[in-house]
């Protein structure tokens, strides 16, 4: 995973999630907002995440952008994998 070296100011944050590498970063854009860019890997090889193509969220923060980042990498693994589908109360049994 390469990031572009405006993150060397803020490093990116990598952790391991049901066992992907999940690395999030934050950039900033034109407007001085910020929004989280995500990478997933999992076996050395990267995992392209299903994401619907809707607006990004900016954020005010660069910590609002990485919580942000940070969570939505978990949802999408969870949506990946099954696992909001297990715990709908509402689905069928």
């Amino acid at each position: 995973m390469s990031f572009p070296s405006d993150c060397d100011e803020f490093p990116p944050e990598r952790f391991v999630y049901r066992g992907y590498s999940v690395t999030v970063h934050t950039q900033r854009n034109e407007r001085n907002s910020w929004h989280a860019v995500i990478a997933v890997e999992r076996d050395g090889q990267p995992v392209q995440l299903q994401v619907p193509e809707t607006v990004v969220p900016f954020w005010s923060t660069r910590e609002e952008a990485q919580r942000a980042g940070i969570e939505h990498a978990r949802y999408l693994l969870d949506q990946r994998d099954g696992v909001l589908a297990l715990r709908n109360p509402a689905r069928p049994r």
